[in-house]
């Protein structure tokens, strides 16, 4: 377990006793299914860094939900996936800038200072000594479309519609309250996350992103920087193209590199050093169909190309690990990490 000096001697480009890991990131049926050896292996191996987030007070009344659907906090309806594996929007709740108005008003969840920070509080006060970063997940461009619905999303944004200006501004500002929130509790670092990527590209173009969305971000990291916070953001997919942006704007850790997406080497050579990336081993094909020699080879390569004993690339896996990857690959994987990553 490093501590919470050398994970920021890690995020400004120093040296540390092993390369910082991320290890244990697990879907809930590959958690069922082998829950003997994760256990084992949580023993085996502790994380580098220690996760919290903060809890929102529900004004929403569950309303009545077709088979196999829930509701989360917001109010936002889902089914699962057919394979089990992850969730998606099944209706969206807001249609039109009234309904948005209505919903803030009376059903958007409430942000109270003592039941948000509770979590995080404890969190610190039981690992003092440890780099804590609290999760504050999907609520920002995520939340638009599954409020709204993708599609409809993607239209309001292309027409700049009065429904989308509104969704910006008040999204926005909803995390920039929880993060003000956030750095009275003793954290380290707020994790954002909002995905952005295809297997191939944005979703929406590059210029669109920078006009509408850049500015969002960077008044959310100006915010936490002003108030001691590191931020740590997640997006999968494609990024590439906004690796940039992220840079001007001073992110400080983007995680987590799907391997699949990304040409790793090229992003290693053009950015390696000018922040902090996290993540990058491949969970869709790598972890599930290969072989110890070819995750010991990806993640020696990973470790290479990012020059990971220089500080600034954590360890681990680009997503939850799947149900279907044979639990000797995950402790081929986390040998693997600590082999090549330096042990204590």
């Amino acid at each position: 377990m490093l501590t919470k000096e050398q994970i920021k001697d890690c995020l400004a480009g120093r040296p540390t006793p092993v390369v910082p890991a991320l290890f244990h990131w697990y879907d809930g049926k590959f958690i069922e299914q082998n829950r003997q050896a994760v256990a084992e292996l949580q023993r085996q191996y502790e994380n580098d860094y220690a996760g919290t987030g903060g809890a929102l007070t529900v004004r929403t009344e569950a309303p009545l939900l077709d088979p196999g659907e829930f509701i989360d906090e917001w109010g936002c309806r889902f089914k699962a996936a057919p394979d089990g594996v992850g969730a998606h929007p099944t209706a969206p709740i807001v249609t039109n800038l009234a309904e948005w108005c209505r919903y803030v008003d009376e059903q958007m969840p409430l942000i109270e200072p003592d039941v948000f920070t509770d979590g995080p509080k404890n969190t610190v006060s039981r690992h003092p000594d440890r780099y804590v970063a609290a999760h504050f997940w999907r609520t920002f461009y995520e939340r638009m479309y599954m409020l709204i619905g993708f599609e409809n999303l993607m239209m309001e944004i292309a027409t700049e519609s009065e429904l989308f200006k509104a969704l910006l501004a008040d999204l926005r500002d909803f995390t920039i309250r929880g993060i003000e929130l956030l750095a009275g509790t003793g954290v380290e670092a707020v994790f954002l996350a909002d995905d952005w990527g295809t297997q191939h590209r944005l979703q929406i173009s590059p210029e669109s992103w920078r006009k509408h969305f850049r500015p969002a971000y960077a008044a959310m990291i100006d915010t936490a920087h002003a108030k001691g916070l590191d931020v740590w953001f997640h997006s999968c997919g494609h990024v590439t193209e906004i690796i940039p942006d992220w840079i001007d704007i001073g992110l400080d850790v983007l995680a987590h590199l799907q391997a699949a997406a990304l040409d790793l080497p090229a992003i290693a050579r053009a950015y390696g050093g000018r922040m902090t990336f996290f993540g990058g081993i491949d969970v869709q094909f790598n972890l599930v169909h290969g072989t110890r020699e070819s995750i010991r080879a990806e993640v020696k390569a990973l470790m290479d190309d990012f020059h990971a004993h220089d500080g600034r690339y954590i360890a681990s896996p680009s997503n939850s690990i799947m149900p279907e990857t044979p639990i000797d690959n995950v402790r081929h994987l986390f040998e693997a990490i600590r082999e090549f990553g330096g042990s204590f």
